[in-house]
């Protein structure tokens, strides 16, 4: 097995496999004080891709700003 047969099956096996944050991974995924992220933890709910989805926006929020 090549190391680009490996990389695409790791690849493979891992992403997808969890689609939820616990909010210890939230916090540090994204670098957020506690309290900031159990806000947005709360108000969001725990997929990840709807968290994603909101720091995206909170990025191009701040960005305006």
């Amino acid at each position: 097995m090549s190391l680009s047969d490996t990389r695409k099956n790791i690849g493979a096996v891992v992403r997808g496999w969890n689609t939820r944050y616990d909010l210890e991974e939230f916090i540090t995924a994204y670098h957020l004080p506690s309290l900031e992220a159990r806000e947005i933890f709360s108000r969001t709910g725990p997929d990840k891709v709807d968290l994603d989805r909101a720091m995206i926006a909170r990025a191009q929020t701040t960005a305006k700003k």
